[in-house]
């Protein structure tokens, strides 16, 4: 896809006045003939992060209920999984994304990111502990990651991906009313991570030694990441985070990259006032699609079966806030690039915090609120 001419601010906020409701003003609307409903499995409370075992069980993590195992399809209610850290729960704060180690089925390893502190200073942590042989509990855990100390409860980020050489790509969002610190890479918040399983810096990290930015750091510029999704046979990295008003953005993640915010950005601040009369700048990657109105994008995944018919190969994302009632969104894409986006289940009163296929093939998606976790499946 050939970038988007870039508008100045004063030409966003009229943009996004009278933009139509899909948004997304750069990219194409697409329209398939594959239609999909929503198929409740369980319910959940303010569910934020799933991650599929291979035998179809599922982990997920609740904002403040912690990590949850359930097995869906067979009207069991979802069990606790104990052992986590106690977390922070104010705002936006809680236990947020999850993944499980590459080799699992082996070491039962599984990683979290969680709010950790009090209000007035709390960082994002990740952990990592081994799932019991029951499934009833986390062992050993251990803090492998820690953020920056901040006094606010909003933009965590927190996202977890590994790639394929088995190194951990966590997102940092920038705490909100630390946005400029976004641009420094010394600075941890607004940032993607790069660390080893066991926390330790890779020593072909863009920083790594140090002196001109945070040894972790892989890319900077970023305002709250709440999509990520590594696709093993491109070993491409895409990443959705959140725009103010406007401004939400889909990006393929490179080493060392500088993606903007908030020295460019398609968003206005909550009032309309300017954040940035810059939507392009040198030395500033431009996102692969953008959304104007928000859709506050949250859960990323790619497709990767033929469940449904003409799909496979697109990525998929959750949206928390977006106009008409918008739930999900297929990002049309062909060779790598993207060609079109795709509204789906405007219908359903239901804001998606994330979405992920399972072993079967299948997409599902997790709830903003309290309702739970849905299987999506084909209309027939």
């Amino acid at each position: 896809m050939t970038n988007p001419i870039r508008l100045s601010a004063l030409a966003l906020a009229a943009t996004m006045a009278a933009c139509t409701p899909t948004g997304g003003a750069a990219t194409p609307t697409t329209v398939s003939e594959t239609k999909v409903k929503l198929e409740p499995l369980f319910a959940a409370e303010q569910p934020w992060g799933m991650a599929f075992l291979s035998d179809g069980a599922l982990l997920f993590t609740e904002k403040e209920g912690g990590l949850k195992y359930a097995v869906p399809g067979t009207g069991v209610d979802p069990k606790t999984v104990s052992g986590l850290p106690p977390a922070l729960t104010e705002g936006q704060a809680g236990y947020l994304g999850i993944a499980l180690d590459p080799n699992f089925d082996d070491n039962r390893l599984v990683y979290v990111s969680l709010s950790s502190g009090t209000v007035e200073a709390n960082a994002t942590a990740v952990v990592r502990g081994r799932l019991s042989d029951d499934n009833s509990a986390l062992e050993n855990v251990e803090e492998i990651f820690r953020s920056k100390t901040r006094d606010t409860a909003y933009h965590y980020g927190s996202r977890l991906a590994f790639a394929n050489d088995g190194t951990l790509f966590v997102t940092l969002g920038e705490g909100f009313k630390y946005k400029e610190l976004a641009q420094d890479p010394k600075e941890l918040l607004g940032k993607i991570v790069r660390i080893n399983p066991d926390g330790s810096i890779p020593a072909d990290n863009p920083f790594a030694d140090g002196v001109s930015g945070d040894p972790a750091v892989w890319s900077y510029g970023h305002r709250n990441e709440q999509g990520l999704y590594y696709d093993k046979v491109s070993g491409t990295l895409w990443e959705t985070e959140h725009g103010p008003k406007g401004g939400d953005e889909l990006n393929i993640i490179t080493k060392g990259t500088n993606y903007g915010w908030p020295a460019i950005t398609y968003g206005v601040n909550y009032d309309g006032t300017i954040i940035s009369d810059k939507t392009e700048a040198e030395g500033m990657a431009q996102p692969e699609t953008y959304w104007v109105p928000s859709i506050a994008p949250s859960g990323l995944t790619m497709l990767n079966s033929d469940v449904y018919p003409g799909w496979r190969g697109d990525l998929f994302v959750g949206g928390m806030n977006g106009p008409a009632g918008l739930v999900l969104v297929r990002i049309d894409l062909e060779g790598g690039k993207v060609i079109g986006k795709e509204d789906l289940l405007r219908d359903e009163s239901l804001a998606i915090r994330d979405v992920v296929q399972g072993p079967d093939g299948f997409l599902y998606v997790a709830s903003k609120d309290f309702d739970g976790i849905f299987k999506v499946v084909p209309e027939e």
